[in-house]
């Protein structure tokens, strides 16, 4: 079986052995199938993976599977069907998946798509993760400074718990293929932001895309949630701020009952134009 993806030793195209699971080239370089269930397509000594702490990858875990962002969910996954309905068959890339929570929230809620479902991250463990808590998708093992994926085979491309980098969603991703972004907006964690910069005030969230991606719509995305002593950490972790608070703040924080706490998301929709 041909597949949308490409050695990352020769770049040529990679084929699927049935009976193995495994990929390979012409060139004979091969890709066996993880035991837990992912593809490592790596450079062998070459690429540097990242590692995330067990008891942060659980307690981000336990946070999730509470249903806190099940409003978030939801709505990509309106968007998404909204979007993607009418599409005969397509090739759906998860970047930086994770331990693939938002895959397995979404793909349920997207089986009436003809769809194929890949994640790709650079983390060994978190995808371990994914793959014991039963993600159906296809789980990429690879760096991200170069994705394993063909130039134009991608038809949308999900970005949904990091920030986009590089140009390499651009490359892989179709003419006409669909950008889908989930950006914190200004007040996201509002009240622990709060308690981080004591000089905080509200600005005007700006989007930087290349220029042969255009955004096409947008929808906010708000809510608000009572949080406990730990889900306040676990949400100060997941954030980009999280790194500036000290241990004393982190204790206080952890102390505390945190109601009413202010979640905001943008989800940005983009179209990569020909």
């Amino acid at each position: 079986m041909t597949s949308m993806l490409i050695c990352p030793i020769c770049t040529s195209p990679l084929q699927q052995h049935q009976a193995s699971q495994g990929f390979y080239c012409e060139n004979k370089h091969h890709y066996d199938r993880h035991k837990e269930g992912y593809w490592p397509l790596l450079l062998v000594n070459k690429t540097k993976m990242q590692a995330i702490s067990r008891e942060k990858m659980r307690a981000k875990r336990f946070l999730l599977a509470s249903g806190i962002y099940s409003p978030v969910v939801d709505k990509i996954a309106q968007v998404l069907l909204t979007l993607l309905v009418n599409k005969p068959e397509l090739q759906h890339l998860d970047y930086q998946c994770g331990d693939g929570y938002y895959l397995r929230a979404l793909m349920p809620n997207l089986s009436a798509l003809n769809a194929q479902h890949w994640g790709i991250d650079d983390s060994e463990n978190t995808l371990f993760a994914a793959s014991k808590a039963g993600t159906a998708a296809n789980l990429l093992l690879s760096g991200l400074k170069k994705l394993p994926i063909a130039d134009n085979s991608v038809d949308v491309i999900t970005i949904l718990d990091s920030p986009l980098k590089g140009k390499e969603c651009q490359r892989v991703l179709k003419d006409d293929g669909i950008l889908v972004m989930l950006i914190p907006a200004e007040r996201h964690l509002w009240q622990l932001k709060q308690q981080v910069y004591s000089d905080l005030v509200e600005k005007q969230q700006e989007i930087n895309l290349p220029k042969n991606i255009q955004v096409i719509e947008s929808h906010q995305i708000k809510f608000t949630q009572d949080v406990d002593g730990q889900q306040a950490i676990t949400l100060l972790d997941m954030s980009s701020f999280g790194w500036r608070a000290n241990d004393e703040l982190r204790h206080g924080i952890k102390t505390q009952q945190n109601t009413h706490l202010e979640f905001e998301f943008n989800l940005v929709i983009a179209k990569k134009q020909g």
